[in-house]
C-alpha cells in the first residue's frame, strides 16, 4: 500500500510530501496505532518523525561479535560446572570474565558517548 504523508488540498505552511510503501500487514499495524493515539494520520506521523530522538547503534555491531564469544564460553564453563568437571580458575574461568569485563567497559563506554 502507498501512503502520502499531507493532505489532498495545499497546505500553505506544509508544501512537501514525503510518500513511502508499506505492505498491508505494516498499513493495519499503522492505522490501529494511528486509531490509538487520537491524532490524524498527518499529525501522528510527522510526531512520531519529528518528536522522537533517532541513536545510531551501527557501534553495537562491532561489539556483538566479542558479546557472542564471551557467550559461547561461559555456556561451555556452564556445561562443565553442570557436569561436575573441573574448571581451571586461572585459566579458562579468569580469562572468560576477564573478557565479559572488557566487553561490558566497551558497551558502557558506547552507552555514554550516546548521552
Amino acid at each position: 500500500m502507498r501512503f502520502v504523508i499531507g493532505s489532498r488540498r495545499m497546505n500553505k505552511k506544509r508544501t512537501h510530501q514525503i510518500i513511502f510503501r508499506l505492505s498491508e500487514k505494516e498499513t493495519n499495524q499503522l492505522k490501529s496505532k494511528i486509531s490509538l493515539s487520537g491524532y490524524n494520520q498527518q499529525e501522528y506521523l510527522r510526531r512520531v518523525a519529528l518528536d522522537k530522538t533517532i541513536i545510531n547503534t551501527d557501534g553495537i555491531k562491532e561489539i556483538i561479535p566479542e558479546m557472542k564469544r564471551q557467550g559461547n564460553n561461559l555456556n561451555q564453563i556452564a556445561k562443565q560446572l553442570n557436569k561436575r568437571e573441573y574448571v581451571d580458575y586461572n585459566g579458562v574461568l579468569k580469562t572468560t570474565l576477564e573478557g565479559v569485563q572488557d566487553v561490558w567497559q566497551s558497551l558502557r563506554q558506547y552507552l555514554r558517548a550516546l548521552q
